[in-house]
């Protein structure tokens, strides 16, 4: 049987790995087209774009890593 919510957690551990990686694919290509004589707009916008993906996955990797250090069972601790 296939537990959904594994399955689920990995996909969105891999988007949140892919956002930075398409970040770095543009602004590559927006180096290229300035260098070839294109608009200085490109490289700026593929900076932008992965720039506001490595904020998009550091909070969701801190949120993850907080719920994942959360205590899990709910029995007080005895003093």
């Amino acid at each position: 049987m296939v537990d959904f919510s594994t399955v689920m957690r990995r996909l969105d551990l891999l988007l949140d790995l892919m956002g930075p990686v398409v970040g770095v694919l543009l602004l590559v290509m927006g180096v290229q087209t300035y260098r070839e004589g294109g608009s200085v707009g490109w490289p700026v916008a593929g900076g932008a774009v992965l720039l506001v993906n490595l904020y998009v996955a550091g909070r969701r990797f801190a949120r993850h890593r907080k719920s994942a250090s959360a205590p899990t069972s709910s029995t007080p601790t005895p003093e």
